[in-house]
C-alpha cells in the first residue's frame, strides 16, 4: 500500500515535470511566432510604403506626361540689352487663346495701366515650336491677361481644364508647372497652405477704390497659398490638382528678395472662369467698386474710438463721386498717432455685407470680388457713432487707371488763384475813383476807366503761394459795407489780360480756361489809381485745394462777414495810421 502511494506520487511530480517543460516549450515557440508575425507585419508596411512613393511618382510623372504641352513659355518680342522678359502661361481652348499673368505682358518701365492690344509675345511650347501672339485683353485688378496665337488653333492644341477652387482644403497636394529662370518644363509639388489671402496688384493706387489705406496699389483678394516652389518665370504658369485640373494660376512670390521663401502664390481657378471669357471677348473685365479706403480695425483703433469689439474694416477716405459717397458711408476726420501710425479716426466701421460678417478687407474683398457683379446692390451694415446701420448702394464698375487720370486732369485746371467780384459804381465809388466812359478800342488806363463800358474784376483775395501771390497781385485790405453786405476792398482791379478786355468775371474765368497750365499770360491792373502790368504764370486748381462754385477765377468769394461796431473803428485806425485820413475818410463814408 505504501509502496502504491509513493509510485503515484512520483507520477504526479513526473506528469507536472512534463507539462512545465510543454507550457514553458508553448511559451517560447510564442514568442518566436510573435516575433516572426511582428518581423511579417513590419516588411509589409515597408513594401506598402514603397508601393505608395513609388504609385505617387507614378502619378506625377504620368501627370506632367498629360500636361506639359499644354504649358508655354511667354517672352517679349522685343529684346533688350537687358535681354527678353519671360513667363508662363497655360492653353485655354482650342481657338489660340492663352492665359497668362497680367504683369507678364506689361510694360516692366511703366508702373501704371497702359493699353496692350496687339503687343506681340513669342509663345514656346515644350518641343521647341514658336509661334507670334498677339495681347487681346489684360486685367490688372486680377493680374490675368489672354494672349491669342496667331496661325495656331484647333487639335494641334490641348486645353487644360478648370478646376474647383473653392472646393480646396488646407493640406492637398498641388504641382506648379510653368518656367522659372527661363527654363522650361518644370514642374514642383507641395501643398495648399492656405487660402482667402491677398495681394496687391501691378497698378498703383490712384484713386481710392478699396484698398488698405497704407496699400501701395488695389489688392486682389481670393489668393491661394502654396509651398511648391515658384520663382521668377514661373508666373502665369498652371497650378495643378493630382487629377490635372487647374485650380490657380502660378504668380508673384510673396517674399523680400522675389525668390522662393516656402510661401508662393497662386490666383484661383474661380476667378480666372469669371474674369477670363469677358477678356476674349470684351477685352476687359468690369470690377464691383464702391469707393472707400481704409484700414483693419485693432484693438488700439477701437480703443481710440471707444469701441468694444476690434473686428471689422474702418473707413478713413471716401471717393468723390462713388457709390460709397452717394450712399452716404463716412470717412476719417481726427487724425491720431496710433502706435506711430497716423490714421483718421471717426469713420464708420464696416462688419458686414450682405449679413456676411467682415472682420478685416479680404472678407469685403471677397465677397465682391466672388458674389457679386456690376449693377447689383450690397447692405453694408456699420457703426457709426457706436450704433449699428446699415446702408444699401449699387456696386459699380470700378474705373481703369486711364478713366482714373482723365477725371484728375479734369479737376486740375488752370487758374490765377485768387478770389474776385465785378468792380461796380459802389465798389468804385467807395475806392474814390470815378467813371469815365471809353471807347472800345481804347488801351490804355488810368484810374478812372473802372465803370461804364470798362468794367473790372476787383482782387477780393490772393490764395497763398498762388500764382497771383507769386506774380505780386494784391487783394483787399479794407473792409467796406456795400449795400449791406461787407467787402474787402483796395485789391487789384484786373482790366485786360493779354489784348483781351476783361469787364467781369464770366470773361476772367473764359479767358483763364482756354488758357494752359504754365502759360505766362501779362495782366494790366488799377493800383492805388495807377495802371500797371504784372506777367503771370498760370497755375494748376489742384495745387490751391477743393474747388466750388459760383467764383471768380474758379474760386469762390469771400463769405460775408457780420459787421460789428469796434470792427469797423479798429479797421479806419490802423487805414489812418498807415495812410492819412485823406484816403481813408472816403473809404470809410466820413
Amino acid at each position: 500500500m505504501g509502496l502504491y502511494n509513493r509510485s503515484v506520487f512520483r507520477l504526479s511530480i513526473f506528469a507536472s515535470f512534463v507539462l512545465a517543460i510543454l507550457s514553458l516549450s508553448t511559451f517560447k515557440v510564442d514568442g518566436q511566432l510573435d516575433t516572426l508575425s511582428s518581423h511579417s507585419i513590419s516588411s509589409e508596411d515597408q513594401k506598402s510604403s514603397r508601393l505608395t512613393e513609388n504609385s505617387l511618382d507614378a502619378n506625377l510623372t504620368s501627370l506632367f506626361d498629360e500636361v506639359d504641352q499644354s504649358v508655354v513659355q511667354i517672352s517679349d518680342a522685343r529684346t533688350t540689352s537687358l535681354g527678353s522678359r519671360q513667363g508662363s502661361g497655360f492653353i485655354y481652348d482650342n481657338l489660340g487663346h492663352i492665359v497668362t499673368n497680367y504683369h507678364v505682358v506689361a510694360d516692366p518701365q511703366k508702373g501704371q495701366e497702359t493699353n496692350l492690344d496687339g503687343r506681340e509675345f513669342h509663345v514656346t511650347f515644350l518641343d521647341g515650336t514658336t509661334q507670334i501672339g498677339r495681347v487681346i485683353g489684360t486685367d490688372p485688378y486680377s493680374e490675368l491677361a489672354v494672349i491669342e496665337l496667331e496661325n495656331m488653333t484647333g487639335n494641334s492644341l490641348i486645353p487644360l481644364p478648370l478646376g474647383n477652387s473653392s472646393q480646396l482644403r488646407i493640406g492637398q497636394p498641388v504641382v506648379a508647372l510653368g518656367n522659372p529662370f527661363g527654363l522650361s518644363g518644370s514642374m514642383t509639388e507641395g501643398i495648399v497652405s492656405g487660402f482667402g489671402r491677398i495681394m496687391p496688384s501691378s497698378v498703383p493706387q490712384g484713386d481710392l477704390l478699396l484698398r488698405q489705406q497704407d496699400s501701395p496699389s488695389f489688392l486682389i483678394p481670393t489668393i491661394i497659398q502654396t509651398d511648391a516652389a515658384i520663382n521668377p518665370g514661373n508666373s502665369g504658369g498652371p497650378m495643378l490638382n493630382t487629377v490635372g485640373e487647374v485650380i490657380g494660376m502660378n504668380t508673384v512670390v510673396l517674399s523680400n528678395s522675389d525668390v522662393y521663401a516656402g510661401i508662393g502664390s497662386a490666383i484661383p481657378s474661380d476667378i480666372i472662369r469669371k474674369v477670363v471669357p469677358e477678356l476674349i471677348s470684351r477685352g476687359t473685365y468690369k470690377h464691383p467698386y464702391i469707393g472707400i479706403a481704409g484700414v483693419d480695425m485693432t484693438p488700439e483703433i477701437a480703443r481710440e474710438m471707444d469701441m468694444n469689439d476690434s473686428r471689422g474694416f474702418l473707413v478713413t477716405e471716401v471717393t468723390s463721386g462713388s457709390p460709397a459717397e452717394r450712399s452716404g458711408i463716412r470717412g476719417g476726420g481726427a487724425l491720431k498717432d496710433v502706435n506711430g501710425r497716423q490714421i483718421e479716426l471717426g469713420g464708420d466701421v464696416i462688419v458686414a455685407v450682405d449679413n456676411d460678417t467682415v472682420r478685416k478687407i479680404e472678407d469685403l474683398l471677397s465677397y465682391l470680388q466672388s458674389d457679386r457683379s456690376v449693377g447689383e446692390t450690397v447692405i453694408l451694415r456699420v457703426i457709426r457713432d457706436g450704433k449699428p446701420q446699415e446702408i444699401g448702394m449699387t456696386v459699380e464698375a470700378r474705373p481703369t487707371q486711364q478713366q482714373q487720370e482723365t477725371g484728375q486732369s479734369q479737376q486740375e485746371r488752370p487758374t490765377l488763384g485768387i478770389n474776385a467780384i465785378n468792380i461796380t459804381e459802389q465798389i468804385a465809388a467807395r475806392m474814390n475813383l470815378t467813371v469815365q466812359q471809353q471807347q472800345p478800342q481804347q488801351r490804355e488806363f488810368s484810374g478812372n476807366d473802372l465803370v461804364g463800358q470798362q468794367g473790372g474784376v476787383l482782387v477780393v483775395d490772393v490764395f497763398a503761394d498762388g500764382p497771383a501771390e507769386r506774380a505780386g497781385l494784391r487783394g483787399g485790405f479794407v473792409v467796406a459795407d456795400i449795400d449791406g453786405t461787407p467787402i474787402e476792398i483796395g485789391g487789384d482791379v484786373i482790366m485786360r489780360i493779354d489784348d483781351t478786355m476783361i469787364p467781369n468775371i464770366e470773361a476772367l474765368d473764359e479767358f483763364i480756361e482756354n488758357k494752359s497750365i504754365g502759360d505766362t499770360i501779362q495782366v494790366t491792373a488799377i493800383r492805388n489809381a495807377q495802371s500797371l502790368k504784372v506777367p503771370v504764370i498760370v497755375g494748376s486748381t489742384s495745387e490751391l485745394g477743393t474747388l466750388q462754385s459760383g467764383n471768380g477765377s474758379n474760386f469762390t468769394t469771400q463769405p460775408q462777414i457780420e459787421r460789428q461796431d469796434d470792427f469797423f473803428r479798429d479797421l479806419y485806425n490802423r487805414c489812418t495810421e498807415t495812410f492819412g485820413p485823406l484816403v481813408c475818410n472816403p473809404l470809410f463814408r466820413r
